[in-house]
C-alpha cells in the first residue's frame, strides 16, 4: 500500500524536526514495514516553468515552430511542433541534460543539443506525457503541449514546486498489516502515528447528511451475517467531470488514476478512511410508482451471470454476494460493482453504496473469480462497521463542495444488525512485566493504551481495557495482544536485553526431515541427482498422458490454476513435464522430489465438526526419475538408487515382480520395492507408450518409496556402521538359465542364509532371445564370498559356488549357461 506523507499531515501536526525518513524508520520497528519511500515529482527533476515569449515560423519545416522560450535565467531558443503554442504562454520547459520520455513512450532519454531541420533546438517545450503528468492534464491531441497558464508561478521556478508536487510517498508491505484492517487508510495510520509520538490527532468528523424528501430508498438485507450493514443515500444535481487538481494529485500519488469527480470521491474516501464505497447511477436503477429505490443485498443464484464495470463477464455461484435493484443485479458485494449501473459523463443522480460485508465471503468470492480490487483487499481483513456511517458522509460532504449544483434528496437508508466483542479484557500487571521481561510505569502503560484508542479503567492489580470498534473486528481479543499494543509502542529496540531465565533445552530431532535430508544427500551429492519442488496440481491432459484414470484423483472445487484443477496421486506426473523442459538441453537428466501425494481413499481424519467429511490420504514419497538419450537399459540406474538408500541406512531390500503393474509402468521391467520384509514403493522402466505421449522418444526409470513406510524401518538409529572387511572378498559371476516364469526373488529365496561365507548376490543382467531357447531366459549374478577371521581359499569358495549350482538346480531347474 502506498502512503502519502502529506495526506497524513491533514491529520497530524509534526514536529519540525520529524522527517519521512524518521517516521519510516519509526513506524517498522513498531507497526508496518516500510519498504521503500519515493518523491512524488521524480519525473519532473530538472523541469521548470518556461514562458514563450516569441514565436517564429521553421524555415525549412511548416509544421515546427521556432520559439524563444525564458527560462528564468535566459531566452532559450527551441524548436517546437506543439499545435497549441502561443506567445506569452506558460509551458513546462526541460533544459539540455534534462531526462524526458520522448512522445510519452520508451525509456528516459537525455535531451542533447541538436539541429532540427537546420535550426538550432536547445532545450524541449514539453508535452504533460513526456514528463508523467499525462494522467492529470489530458491532451486534446498528440501535438498538444502543456500549457501552465493556471499557475501564478514565475518562469525558472521548479515544477515540481509549482504543482506542489514536493510529497514522500511511502511504500508499505501489505504483509504487514494482514492482521490490521484499522490501517489500510490514510486516517488509521496516522491513529497510529498520533500515538507513537504522542501528537494529536484531528478528529474525523464528517458533517451529517440532511435527508431529502424527493425519493425514498429502502434496502433489504437477507443475512445480516454476510452484510452487518448496508447504507445508502442519493443526491441530484451531480454534473460528472474531471476532478479538481488537489484530489488528482492525490490520488496519483497513491497510485490510483483518476477518473471523474464522483469515482474519484469514492476511491479518495476509500484511501482516506480505508471504507470502500460504491456510486450507482440512480436512473439505473429502477423505481417502483411512488419513486422508491429498492436495494436488495442477496445472495447470487447458482448460475448467475453478471458483467463488471470492466466490462468482465462472470458466471457466480450461491456463495457470492451481490446488490441488485427489483430487477437485477447491480453490484458484486464488497467486490465491484456492475457496467449496468455505473457512473458515466450523462449521470446527474447519484446514489453512494456504504457498506460492511463479511470478510470470508469477500475472500473467497474475490478467489473463485480471480478478481481481487482495492475493496475486496479491504473487506477480507474484517473492518469496523462503524466506518461506513463516516464514510458515506464524507462522499456527501465533498460531492457538495465539488458540485455547486448538488443537493441530497433522499433519506440515509441504513440496514445494519451487528454486534463487536469490545470487552473489557483485563490485563494483570504481573502478567504485563513477565511478558514483557521488564516493569513499566503504570502510567505510561495507560498513557500508551489511551493513545491508541483504548478505554482503560485501573485498578490494584490489573487494568480494565474496552477495546475500540475499529480493532474489535478481529485484532485485539486477549491479554496478549494488549501486551503486544504496549511492548511495540514503548519501542522493542527500547526493552533490556537480557538472557533467557528458562532452561534450555535442544529441539526435538524430526525424524521425518532427517530422512528426507539423508536421501537426498544420497541422490543429489553422491549420485548428480537434481532436486525439484513442483506444485501438487496436475491437470487432465497429464493424467491422460499418463494413461492413468481421471476418476481416482481429487478434483478441487476451487483450483488455484483452473488448467490444473486436480491433486496428484504421484509425484512422476510433474517430473515427466520437467524432463519434457530439460531433455533436449542435456543428454541426460536426473531428477527427484520428496514431497506428498493425495490419494481419494479416506485417511481417517476429519475435516470438519460433524465427522461428515475426511481428508484424503496423504502419504510422503520419493520419485528418482533418470532419463537418458544414450541408456538402452535405465532400469540399473533407478536400481542404484535403490541400493545406495538402502546400504546407507543398513536394509535389506528385494523386488517383487508380482507387485500391482501400472499402466505407465513397463510390465517387463518393473518390480515392487520390499525392504525388510514390507512393501513400499516400486522401482520400473516408464511404459514407452506413456513416455511417447509425453513427447519423449527416449528410455526412461524411477524408483518410488514411500517415506512414511521407509521412515518405520529406518528406526531411530539411522545409518548403522560396521567395520570394513579386513580379509578380502572373492567375487565369482555364475550365469544360469532358467523358465520365464522363474522370478530373481526365487533366485534370492534360494541363496539367501545358503552358507555363511556366501555374503551378497546381486543381479547384474538379464537377457531374453537368441541362443537361449524359447520359454527361457538368462540371470546373471556376482556371487561374493568372504570370511571374517581368514582368507579363503579357491578351492572353499569354489565347493560352495557349486552347491549353489545344485541348489538352483533342484529348485528352480536352473541350468549354468555356458
Amino acid at each position: 500500500m502506498k502512503v502519502s506523507f502529506n495526506w497524513l499531515k491533514q491529520y497530524i501536526e509534526f514536529p519540525q524536526n520529524t522527517t519521512p525518513e524518521e517516521l519510516a524508520n519509526r513506524l517498522t520497528m513498531s507497526t508496518v514495514e516500510v519498504e521503500g519511500m519515493k518523491t512524488q515529482g521524480d519525473t519532473l527533476v530538472g523541469i521548470v516553468v518556461g514562458e514563450i515569449v516569441k514565436i517564429d515560423n521553421h524555415p525549412n519545416a511548416d509544421k515546427l515552430k521556432v520559439c524563444l522560450v525564458d527560462d528564468g535565467q535566459c531566452q532559450t531558443q527551441v524548436v517546437c511542433g506543439g499545435s497549441n503554442i502561443k506567445e506569452n504562454m506558460k509551458i513546462a520547459f526541460a533544459p539540455v541534460g534534462v531526462f524526458v520520455r520522448w512522445h510519452g513512450q520508451g525509456e528516459l532519454v537525455e535531451l542533447q543539443k541538436a539541429k532540427i531541420r537546420g535550426v538550432e533546438s536547445n532545450g524541449m517545450i514539453c508535452a504533460s506525457s513526456e514528463i508523467g503528468l499525462g494522467e492529470i492534464f489530458l491532451a486534446e491531441n498528440e501535438t498538444e503541449v502543456l500549457n501552465l497558464d493556471f499557475l501564478s508561478a514565475k518562469p525558472g521556478t521548479l515544477l515540481s514546486e509549482a504543482l506542489e508536487f514536493d510529497d514522500k510517498i511511502f511504500d508499505i508491505d501489505n504483509k504487514s498489516m494482514t492482521h490490521r484492517p484499522d490501517l489500510w487508510g490514510h486516517y488509521g495510520l496516522a491513529r497510529e502515528i498520533s500515538a507513537l509520538y504522542g501528537l494529536d490527532l484531528a478528529p474525523y468528523n464528517p458533517s451529517k447528511i440532511k435527508a431529502g424528501k424527493k425519493m425514498e430508498i429502502k434496502v433489504k438485507v437477507d443475512d445480516h451475517k454476510l452484510c452487518p450493514r448496508y447504507m445508502a443515500v442519493a443526491i441530484d444535481g451531480v454534473k460528472v467531470e474531471s476532478s479538481p487538481l488537489w484530489m488528482q494529485k492525490k490520488l496519483l500519488a497513491v497510485g490510483l488514476r483518476p477518473i471523474n469527480n464522483i469515482v474519484d470521491i469514492t476511491n479518495y474516501v476509500l484511501l482516506d478512511l480505508g471504507q470502500p464505497m460504491h456510486a450507482f447511477d440512480a436512473d439505473y436503477l429502477t423505481s417502483d410508482k411512488t419513486n422508491q429505490k429498492n436495494i436488495f443485498v442477496r445472495r447470487a443464484k447458482e448460475g448467475e451471470k453478471f458483467v463488471t464495470l470492466d466490462d468482465k463477464k462472470y458466471q457466480l455461484d450461491a456463495g457470492a454476494i451481490v446488490v441488485s435493484d427489483n430487477e437485477k443485479a447491480v453490484a458484486l458485494g464488497g467486490v465491484m460493482g456492475g457496467l449496468n449501473s455505473g457512473i458515466t459523463n450523462k449521470t446527474t443522480i447519484v446514489v453512494y453504496e456504504s457498506a460492511n460485508f463479511d470478510a470470508t465471503t469477500i475472500r473467497q468470492t474475490s478467489v473463485k473469480l480471480g478478481l481481487r480490487t482495492d475493496s475486496s483487499a479491504r473487506f477480507e481483513k474484517s473492518l469496523d462497521p462503524n466506518n461506513a456511517e463516516l464514510a458515506i458522509r464524507r462522499a456527501v460532504q465533498l460531492t457538495l463542495e465539488l458540485c455547486p449544483t448538488a443537493k441530497v434528496i433522499s433519506n440515509l437508508a441504513d440496514s445494519s444488525d451487528f454486534t463487536l466483542k469490545t470487552g473489557p479484557i483485563a490485563l494483570d500487571w504481573d502478567f504485563l512485566r513477565k511478558k514483557l521481561g521488564q516493569e513499566l510505569p503504570k502510567k505510561q502503560v495507560v498513557n500508551i493504551l489511551t493513545g491508541l484508542g483504548f478505554g482503560v479503567k485501573e485498578t490494584r492489580q490489573e487494568l480494565l481495557v474496552k477495546v475500540p470498534t475499529w480493532r474489535a473486528t478481529k485484532d485485539i481479543s486477549i491479554p496478549e495482544d494488549l501486551v503486544e499494543e504496549v511492548a511495540r509502542i514503548y519501542g522493542y529496540d527500547n526493552i533490556q536485553s537480557r538472557a533467557p531465565l528458562f532452561a534450555i533445552s535442544p529441539p526435538e530431532v524430526n525424524e521425518s526431515r532427517q530422512l528426507e535430508r539423508h536421501i537426498l544427500d544420497i541422490l543429489v551429492k553422491d549420485l548428480g541427482y537434481n532436486e525439484v519442488l513442483n506444485y501438487s496440481f496436475v491437470s487432465l491432459g497429464q493424467i491422460k498422458n499418463l494413461r492413468d484414470d481421471p476418476k481416482k484423483y481429487i478434483e478441487l472445487a476451487n483450483p488455484i490454476s483452473k488448467e490444473k484443477p486436480f491433486l496428484r496421486r504421484n509425484l512422476l506426473l510433474n517430473l515427466l513435464e520437467n524432463v519434457v523442459k530439460n531433455i533436449e538441453f542435456y543428454d541426460e537428466v536426473r531428477l527427484c522430489e520428496i514431497g506428498k501425494t493425495f490419494l481419494a481413499e479416506a485417511s481417517g481424519i476429519r475435516a470438519d465438526k460433524n465427522n461428515e467429511q475426511q481428508l484424503p490420504r496423504q502419504n510422503v514419497w520419493l520419485t528418482a526419475l533418470f532419463a537418458s538419450k544414450n541408456d538402452t537399459n535405465p532400469f540399473w540406474q533407478s536400481r542404484r538408487v535403490l541400493e545406495k538408500i538402502c546400504n546407507y541406512f543398513n536394509l535389506n531390500y528385494s523386488l517383487n515382480v508380482e507387485a500391482k503393474i501400472e499402466n505407465w509402468r513397463h510390465p517387463a521391467r518393473f518390480g515392487g520395492v520390499v525392504i525388510n520384509g514390507m512393501e513400499m514403493g516400486t522401482i520400473y522402466e516408464i511404459h514407452p507408450m506413456t513416455a511417447k505421449n509425453f513427447g519423449l522418444e527416449i528410455k526412461l526409470s524411477a524408483l518410488d518409496i514411500n517415506l512414511n513406510k521407509l521412515s518405520e524401518v529406518v528406526g531411530e538409529g539411522g545409518a548403522k556402521y560396521q567395520a570394513l572387511p579386513v580379509f578380502p572378498e572373492v567375487v565369482r559371476d555364475l550365469a544360469i538359465i532358467v523358465k520365464n516364469e522363474v522370478n530373481h526373488s526365487d533366485v534370492l529365496k534360494t541363496l539367501s542364509n545358503f552358507d555363511p561365507i556366501l555374503k551378497r548376490v546381486e543381479i547384474f543382467d538379464a537377457y531374453e532371445g537368441k541362443n537361449i531357447g524359447e520359454g527361457y531366459k538368462s540371470l546373471a549374478y556376482h556371487l561374493t564370498y568372504s570370511h571374517p577371521e581368514r582368507t579363503l581359499t579357491a578351492e572353499e569358495v569354489d565347493v560352495v559356488q557349486e552347491r549353489a549350482v545344485e541348489a538352483l538346480n533342484k529348485k528352480l531347474h536352473a541350468q549354468v549357461r555356458q
